[in-house]
């Protein structure tokens, strides 16, 4: 009865570590450009009483069909941020993403880990899950559903109650009109299907509902159509997108290397622990590598395989914990070291969730702030003191943001919306001007534009100093701003 009480005791102080780390993990509280974008579509909606089915925030050829794979995100988002400000999202953001946590850790005692070793995990993955949490994308709702589907996968096989197979079917309907991260769901029932047919157990539960799963997306409000987004999205490069670059790529960007080291720790720490695994078994090294795939061709990827490693890993790391602990001639040989290597584990944990809880402590953890070092925020107060009015060619990142500060008086002529909206050819050419190649004044002479709004360290900017049909009319860290020289001459400001 005491020893018992003692690992509860234990156990509680372990997943309270785990809830003191995550909580400053989660306290970033710089806005991410994209939520603009769904406030700008909440906003829309209840503000119209209609549904948006085409675009209205830009003036340059868009498709026929706005295809927006984050709909219900916009419009839970806009009445919790309307009547509750930030600390309604950022609360938002805790929760789901305490819950995602707390379901790792259940699926990895559910396979029979420890809590320790649970804590282990993730506190080696927790900075990719970090990765996944900028204030507020619809994200967050697709990695509480990745995880959950791992669980609900994981407790049909393990005691063959099919049962929780059909609790995907609406976690699926509910995904796809949150997210288009959905087919990660689909793919994860997929794998799980092939793992248990080649293992030879029985696979035709996981199969049937992968048709039922597959099927129940068509409802959305695009129908059809939906898939047919999702197809060419799915496979589409994104050479000019940060986060879509893989993780080779990251050796040569300032913004993302970091994550780049840090997924290769993971990396190197996981492989041998999979493919040591005495139990071989094989759905969960599709999963694992399947993950760990995706990690390596984006950077945007890296969290499902953080967060699949997080559920996995805790029980290979005790069964070679176990494994080591039985041959004593390597336990007598290491003898000598393990009270060192146990300090410098203490040390290091307590240092790593202290500060992490000191972070949320002290960093503001219900607000969004939007620093200029980030946001055109000089620029747009500029144009709103002065009443400019017209169409706006603004740097990519940005353009969701003016969609929500300056619409209706203004349009963009790009935003992080991309491929939802704007047709192909456009996006080339604006790329093309945004990063000043050889044909960048085909965008710039091609469509009507106002004003153009580009960073201040940007090649583009000096090209545009010399253009005799653009004056500059705001010079800032945060941004510069080009008039059209007839504009110019009507708002002197």
């Amino acid at each position: 009865m005491i020893a018992k009480a003692n690992y509860n005791v234990r156990s509680l102080l372990v997943y309270s570590g785990i809830a003191a780390f995550f909580l400053g993990i989660f306290c970033n509280n710089t806005i991410d450009w994209d939520l603009w974008g769904y406030l700008a579509f909440g906003r829309l909606f209840w503000e119209t009483g209609a549904f948006p089915y085409q675009d209205v925030f830009s003036y340059t050829p868009t498709k026929p069909l706005w295809v927006y794979h984050e709909w219900l995100t916009g419009i839970i988002f806009f009445p919790i941020y309307k009547n509750f400000g930030a600390a309604g999202l950022q609360l938002l953001k805790y929760l789901l993403g305490m819950v995602t946590v707390g379901l790792v850790c259940v699926t990895a005692v559910r396979r029979k880990a420890t809590p320790f070793f649970v804590f282990l995990a993730l506190i080696v993955a927790g900075n990719l899950i970090k990765a996944g949490y900028s204030p507020v994308r619809a994200q967050v709702f697709t990695y509480l559903f990745f995880v959950l589907t791992l669980y609900l996968l994981d407790q049909a096989r393990a005691g063959k109650h099919w049962k929780y197979l059909w609790w995907l079917v609406p976690v699926e309907l509910l995904w796809c009109n949150l997210h288009g991260g959905f087919v990660v769901g689909l793919s994860m029932i997929g794998i799980y299907t092939v793992g248990e047919a080649v293992s030879g157990r029985k696979y035709y539960p996981y199969a049937a509902i992968l048709l039922a799963a597959a099927l129940i997306t068509l409802v959305n409000p695009y129908g059809c159509e939906y898939w047919r987004y999702m197809a060419g999205a799915v496979l589409m490069p994104r050479p000019e997108i940060g986060e879509w670059q893989n993780v080779f790529a990251t050796v040569f960007s300032d913004e993302y290397r970091s994550y780049g080291v840090q997924y290769t720790i993971v990396f190197l720490l996981s492989v041998p622990l999979v493919f040591w695994y005495p139990k071989r078994d094989l759905t969960t090294i599709i999963v694992l590598s399947a993950t760990l795939i995706m990690g390596l061709l984006s950077i945007r990827n890296t969290v499902f395989f953080a967060l699949a490693f997080a559920a996995f890993s805790p029980v290979i790391m005790k069964e070679f914990w176990e494994a080591l602990k039985s041959d004593p001639k390597i336990i007598k040989r290491y003898s000598r070291f393990r009270m060192i290597g146990l300090m410098l584990i203490i040390v290091i944990t307590s240092w790593t969730v202290g500060s992490s809880l000191f972070k949320f402590i002290v960093g503001s953890p219900l607000e969004l702030r939007i620093y200029r070092v980030y946001y055109p925020v000089g620029a747009v107060e500029m144009i709103q003191k002065n009443n400019l009015k017209g169409n706006i060619l603004p740097w990519f990142e940005w353009g969701e943001y003016l969609i929500w500060t300056l619409y209706p008086d203004n349009r963009v002529s790009m935003d992080g919306r991309y491929e939802t909206v704007y047709r192909d050819s456009v996006s080339t050419e604006y790329f093309n001007f945004i990063f000043a190649r050889d044909n960048w004044r085909d965008f710039l002479e091609k469509y009507p534009h106002d004003m153009i709004l580009v960073r201040s360290d940007s090649k583009i900017r000096v090209l545009l100093a010399a253009e005799p049909d653009w004056c500059l009319a705001y010079d800032g860290k945060d941004g510069v701003l080009f008039l059209r020289r007839e504009y110019c001459l009507q708002h002197r400001t």
